[in-house]
């Protein structure tokens, strides 16, 4: 009698990824078009990308708080804290989303 091999389990994602993935998203929903919105959006995404980097290690945990201290400087530059264009952090935010999601990707 041949027994069917149970089906693989599918690959454990890094520490962190899925809750980076959670607070981009709901960055997105919330940043809204004013910029008192998008501060509050991204001090929230912050706050958030901290925790999630807590248990996060290796490049996927570094990955993940650069974001948290880039989400930081944006609130800080809508919120007039700190001077400098929020665009050029926007630009960095953005491609570190790219790569955080290559890195968590490959597993």
């Amino acid at each position: 009698m041949v027994q069917d091999s149970p089906p693989p389990l599918p690959e454990a994602r890094s520490a962190g990824c899925d809750e980076t993935a959670a607070a981009l998203t709901a960055y997105r929903r919330d940043a809204g078009t004013s910029r008192s919105g998008q501060a509050a959006a991204a001090q929230q995404t912050y706050s958030d990308l901290m925790g999630a980097g807590l248990n996060a290690q290796g490049a996927v945990g570094a990955k993940i708080r650069r974001l948290a201290a880039e989400f930081q400087e944006l609130s800080f530059r809508l919120t007039g804290m700190t001077g400098g264009d929020p665009n050029q952090v926007i630009a960095d935010i953005n491609t570190d989303v790219a790569e955080f999601n290559r890195l968590c990707a490959s597993g």
